[in-house]
């Protein structure tokens, strides 16, 4: 059965464009739309995240139009499994105020959905608007805050989606319409109004509890939630009346967690208006039904809390069930620090930038006076000195570096990037700009053989120290998706590193190592609170086997003890609450990781007390998951 598919479009300046664009731009513009796409009684939309609600009960109001995009023929379940996909694609880290936006997100399930594409004034309406003088003038503003834009200088199509702006005051708009032109004070204030609530595009609050008069919004509800608890009631019906208040309750109690996703819906259903209510045979009220992925698993009549608090346990319990790593006792794998690995100390700059000056003496190089300036204001950085650093030129400087020194030089170099990357700004640069850090790791990949201790452990730091941004790390390096584009790269770097004859440069890896089962181990935690809403996704079986068997390799070769407690915490927090379709516990077993540990314990390699609970309870899970098979 076909379904019907609609574009909601918002005006988010709420007139102002339209009255003011003439005089700002040089050009009419009618509205700053924000749009979203309504299907199966659904509003979908994308803010932080990807977010779902009633048709028309976002913050931003009733919509100004309403667009027939088309029919679909995919059944719900198709549908949401579909934008379940995307939600590691659209989150909030990824959102760009020109490029990548509510309007992309719409544009993509509408061609899903129906194979067409939105109104072309919603796609074209960012290139329209910076390819004018005060277009150009408020690039670097938002550039500032999202990170550099595709329209840079011109681009034919994108999307936009501008959230709310207060309206400004009214002596300003009669200045502006009266043909003066706004300061960059003032512009800068626009801008992170816009910004602020770009990001802030997710309801105001989540509302478990919906109060419905009719069957079928309840019906649209059910298929919308994983678990839905139904109250029928009449405001003419005592019980009904007692029992409501300590229904909201308990349905609140179970969504206490501010961060986490509706976990159970509660619907009340009024009787007295609910014509269409009459197929549920509903003899007496109050009702009580509940639904699993849809379908109504329990039910009973009466005022009988404890019956309706065990039924809605029960409820969730079979929504969630426990991951069953949950019924073991794991204290050491549970009590790992959810923290990465980071270099954080500086080192003797006197020392590290006297050697980065007498390789570039020895070779010639001779530094711009741009370049000279940077590298002086790096030092100031790291020593606390200087707050701010200009990475555009930071970055050009690495290149020149990376370009006219020695591979066995770089290591001051290399010094100095790893802890730089510790710093938001710059950290937030790569995440936009990652190349030069693959370039980084190329270097160790291609030249192992060659390498020189002391530049092949910085490389190895610079990878770790990368994990303190978890938007960088997961975006390019840990997850499948097709942008992590160098993950091949530090999986290569870090499989040979492991197996290296050197303990400081085993060590690092170790440390690698543990990073990216700990972006993992994150991951899933959160997803299992409820409150994941996705960062790029990390789960990836082909990976992780890849990851165990270097790491399984790498201890049943290890004798240093600080190294196998990096690689036994990276074992458990890859295996921990590993998705049961994955197949790690089993290759663990097949590896006999069990064995390779007693061994170590014999020999008296595995002696403290750390290590030996780490070990005991990476052989309960081996063993849990091969008593399954």
């Amino acid at each position: 059965m076909a379904e019907p598919v609609q574009l909601y479009i918002y005006d988010l300046s709420q007139g102002l464009a339209k009255s003011m664009s003439l005089a700002l731009t040089g050009k009419q513009i009618d509205g700053i739309w924000h749009t979203s796409v309504v299907v199966y009684g659904q509003e979908f939309y994308y803010g932080q995240g990807i977010m779902a609600v009633p048709p028309g009960s976002t913050q931003h109001g009733a919509p100004l139009q309403k667009i027939d995009i088309g029919e679909t023929h995919l059944p719900l379940e198709v549908v949401l499994e579909y934008i379940d996909s995307l939600r590691s694609v659209y989150t909030a880290e990824k959102y760009h105020l020109l490029d990548f936006n509510c309007n992309t997100f719409s544009n993509d399930l509408c061609q899903f959905l129906c194979g067409k594409t939105i109104p072309a004034h919603i796609t074209t309406l960012p290139s329209e608007i910076i390819n004018t003088p005060f277009g150009q003038s408020i690039l670097p503003m938002i550039e500032n805050m999202f990170g550099q834009s595709r329209l840079r200088p011109t681009t034919t199509t994108t999307t936009t989606a501008v959230p709310p702006v207060p309206a400004p005051p009214a002596e300003t708009v009669n200045r502006i319409l009266q043909g003066e032109r706004p300061t960059t004070e003032t512009l800068s204030s626009l801008l992170q109004g816009i910004s602020s609530a770009a990001m802030s595009a997710a309801p105001t609050e989540k509302n478990p509890i919906q109060e419905v008069k009719s069957a079928q919004m309840m019906e649209q509800l059910i298929t919308s939630y994983k678990a839905v608890a139904v109250m029928f009631t009449s405001p003419t019906c005592g019980p009904c009346q007692m029992i409501k208040p300590k229904f909201k309750e308990l349905i609140q109690e179970k969504n206490s967690n501010p961060q986490q996703q509706i976990r159970v819906l509660g619907v009340l259903l009024d009787m007295s208006v609910a014509m269409d209510a009459a197929k549920y045979n509903i003899r007496g009220v109050p009702t009580f039904h509940f639904y699993l992925d849809g379908k109504k698993v329990a039910e009973f009549s009466g005022a009988d809390y404890a019956e309706l608090k065990s039924q809605v346990d029960i409820l969730l319990f079979e929504a969630y069930p426990p991951h069953p790593h949950r019924k073991l006792l794991l204290r050491a794998i549970i009590n790992q620090p959810n923290v990465p690995i980071l270099y954080t100390n500086v080192g003797k700059l006197d020392v590290i930038y006297g050697k980065l000056n007498e390789f570039l003496e020895a070779n010639g190089v001779t530094l711009s006076d741009t370049e000279k300036k940077t590298l002086d204001e790096t030092k100031q950085v790291l020593s606390k000195e200087k707050k701010t650093l200009d990475v555009n030129e930071w970055s050009e400087l690495s290149r020149t570096l990376l370009n006219k020194l020695k591979n066995d030089q770089l290591f001051p170099f290399l010094d100095i990037f790893k802890s730089l990357l510790l710093i938001q700004d710059v950290s937030n640069y790569y995440t936009t700009n990652p190349d030069q850090l693959g370039r980084v790791m190329d270097i160790a990949t291609q030249n192992h053989e060659t390498l020189t201790r002391a530049t092949w452990i910085m490389i190895l730091r610079v990878a770790c120290n990368l994990f303190a941004d978890s938007t960088l790390s997961t975006t390019h390096f840990t997850s499948h998706l097709e942008g992590a584009t160098y993950r091949s790269q530090l999986t290569q770097m870090l499989i040979t590193s492991l197996l290296s004859d050197d303990s400081q440069i085993r060590q690092a890896a170790a440390s690698l190592a543990y990073n990216c089962s700990n972006n993992v181990s994150i991951e899933r935690l959160k997803k299992e609170e409820g409150t994941f809403v996705g960062i790029a996704e990390q789960e990836d079986d082909d990976w992780q086997v890849e990851l165990l068997s270097a790491m399984v390799d790498a201890l049943a070769k290890e004798t240093d003890e600080e190294i196998m407690h990096r690689l036994l915490a990276a074992i458990g927090k890859l295996l921990f609450l590993a998705p049961e379709t994955s197949s790690v516990g089993n290759l663990l077993s097949a590896l006999d990781l069990t064995n390779i540990i007693e061994t170590k314990k014999k020999e008296g390699v595995i002696k403290s007390t750390l290590l030996l609970n780490l070990s005991s309870d990476i052989s309960k899970i081996v063993k849990q998951e091969s008593d399954n098979e």
